[in-house]
Parts: C-alpha cells; structure tokens; sequence
C-alpha cells in the first residue's frame, strides 16, 4: 500500500512539474510571439486608435514640451543654462505599460503616429527591429541587412557597412542614454530609425563601460570619428528602437535625439 501511495506521489509531483514547466515555455516563446505579433502591427501613419485596440490604453498621456534647456558655452568659456522653443509642442506623447515592454507614441494634431519606440523590459523578451535592408550600393552609400536582429540581443555592431547620420550621448543624473538614428531613403520606407541604451528598459550588460558615455568631451566629438564611440558600438546592445515619419517636422529627431529614445525615465520609474 505504501508503495503505491509514494508511485501515486511521484506520478502527482511528476505533473505538477510538467505544468510549471509548461507554463514557463509557454510565457517565454507563445507569449512572446503574440506580442511580437501586435508590436510588428505598430507603424507611422496609422491613426492611434487602431494602436490602442492592440495595445490598450496608455498609461500616460502629454504633450510634448514646448520649451526646452540647452547648456550653452559661452565665449568666456563658462556654462549658460538657455531656454529656447522646441518646435514639438503641438504633438502629444502616450505612453503604454506592459510587464515586458513600454511603448511610446508620439502623434501630431490629427492623432495620426508620428513616431514611436518599443524598449524591452525583459532579458527574454526581444522584439525584432522592423526593417529589412538590403546590402548594395545606393547614393554612393552601403545599406545593411537587417533580419530577425532582437532588442536586447543584438548589438550596434550587428549594424553592419553603416554608420549612423547622428549620435548623442548623455545622461540623466546618474542615468545614461545612448542614441543614434540613420534615414535610409526607400529601402527604409522613406523614415528615420533610430536605436539606443535607454536607462528605462533592460539588458544592462556587465561588459560594458557605461561611464564611456559621458565621454567627457565636447558635443562635436560624439561621432565615429571618436575612436571611443566606435569601441562603445561594438559592445553596446540597444534595448530601444524607433521609428519616425520622413517627412514629420525636423525638429521631431532632433527632440528625441537630444532628450533619448523613447520613454523618459522620470515619467515610468514607478513601474520599475
């Protein structure tokens, strides 16, 4: 009798681990595909209540600043906090709040997506990058091949026979961000990426010197020319892209490049 009450209990104990197991397979791959799946239905140019049927409604909704804050040189050497209009204060900004990713929206008067950025929350979870270039010659410029390449996975480096058009690098406080962004004319649909380490997301890796972001040098120096910034993109994994509209008002990118790609690590540090 004892024998079959322990064959009972190991039968028993074997199913409970069956159904741990599972549970685990499928919150990392079917759930993850699922959200994949919604995510890759995101673009520029759909109206945001279409995003929302997807996603839901976000957790945050503002609009954008209309002034902002530049630490200005002066010709006596010294630093000069300016306030100047940033040219984006007639978009609004939604953010939306997922265990595993936030996304951001940015959509301009009409409530037509401007831009947007997907920063992943989780070490499993890594969403592709949404494009796919080809490798070949055009306007004397070589485009990379882009396919199935992860947030949180891939590297900056993974980027290959490209270099970005602009990079800004800088810090919140004791937060870093790095940003880059490229306009790949058709063969990227006509819209700029941009990719980057937000201090929002995850997948901060051991290996890499994060103080090299301060770089501590002048604005002009942040570019491949920087010996430092090549070695940074060889090791650094972004945990956020994004994707802005070609022919939206420039000074769009240069708000996101300058304040860092995709949801600001003030407004979500609650969630984390």
């Amino acid at each position: 009798m004892v024998a079959i009450f322990a064959t009972i209990g190991s039968i028993y104990g074997g199913i409970q681990a069956f159904i741990w197991f599972s549970g685990i397979i499928k919150e990392r791959y079917f759930e993850n595909e699922i959200l994949y799946q919604r995510l890759r239905e995101i673009n520029t140019g759909l109206n945001v209540d279409f995003v929302e049927s997807i996603v839901g409604k976000p957790a945050i909704t503002k609009r954008l600043p209309d002034q902002l804050t530049n630490n200005i040189k002066t010709e006596g050497g010294e630093w000069e906090l300016i306030d100047y209009p940033s040219g984006v204060g007639e978009y609004t900004e939604r953010i939306y709040v997922h265990k595993k990713y936030f996304l951001q929206i940015i959509t301009n008067p009409e409530g037509i997506i401007s831009s947007y950025a997907v920063t992943t929350r989780s070490p499993d979870f890594n969403p592709y990058v949404p494009i796919e270039l080809y490798r070949g010659e055009s306007s004397g410029k070589t485009y990379p091949y882009i396919s199935n390449l992860g947030l949180g996975k891939m590297k900056l480096s993974d980027l290959k026979d490209y270099e970005p058009d602009s990079i800004n690098i800088s810090n919140w406080g004791m937060q870093y961000f790095y940003v880059e962004s490229d306009y790949f004319g058709n063969p990227g649909f006509y819209k700029h990426y941009l990719f980057g380490l937000s201090p929002s997301g995850c997948c901060v890796d051991e290996d890499v010197d994060y103080k090299m972001l301060e770089l501590g040098m002048d604005r002009e120096d942040i570019s491949m020319n920087n010996p430092k910034v090549k070695e940074l993109r060889l090791k650094l994994k972004p945990n956020t892209f994004g994707v802005i509209n070609g022919w939206e008002n420039k000074k769009l990118l240069e708000y996101l490049l300058k304040e860092g790609l995709g949801v600001n690590y003030y407004d979500i540090r609650e969630f984390n």
